[in-house]
């Protein structure tokens, strides 16, 4: 599945290289991403809740 990973100040394509913790971590390009209770985002782990993020699209949606 394609994602963007949103920085602070950019955003850059990835994909879901695997599904785990029974959907509630993303790998992305090496980096496992959580998601988070609070505001229900995945944010990369080790980062606080507002910190790099993945915005998943819908099915066949155009990311670039």
């Amino acid at each position: 599945m394609s994602v963007l990973i949103e920085h602070l100040a950019s955003v850059e394509p990835g994909v879901v290289s695997a599904v785990e913790d029974d959907g509630r971590a993303l790998v992305v390009g090496g980096d496992r991403y959580a998601l988070r209770r609070l505001n229900g985002r995945f944010v990369l782990e080790g980062e606080p809740y507002y910190g790099v993020r993945l915005v998943l699209s819908p099915a066949g949606a155009d990311l670039e």
